[in-house]
């Protein structure tokens, strides 16, 4: 069990992925590559920063798993709205 749930947290970032790519670049389209490419980098950091942080389980019991999988959905969306800009702006800047 124990297994499955580090794979499912795992993979949690991974469900997150097409739903930052869909609304990230959207923003990405209105707002500007440069400024969402920021915002992902932002959004990545923070989400790993944040998981450095995370009390254990016996210090606040089911919240950490719960803030885990928050975190990765935060990571997941940020690599997915950052992989379609970064890759859009390289190819736009090698034409």
């Amino acid at each position: 069990m124990g297994t499955l749930a580090a794979l499912g947290s795992f993979a949690v970032g991974f469900f997150a992925r097409p739903l930052g790519g869909v609304v990230l670049g959207r923003f990405g389209d209105r707002v500007g590559r440069k400024s969402m490419l920021v915002l992902t980098m932002f959004l990545m950091g923070g989400g790993t920063f944040a998981i450095g942080l995370l009390p254990t389980y016996e210090q606040i019991g089911i919240w950490a798993p719960i803030a885990l999988i928050l975190l990765r959905i935060i990571q997941g969306v940020g690599i997915g709205g950052e992989w379609g800009g970064a890759a859009l702006m390289v190819i736009e800047r090698m034409s």
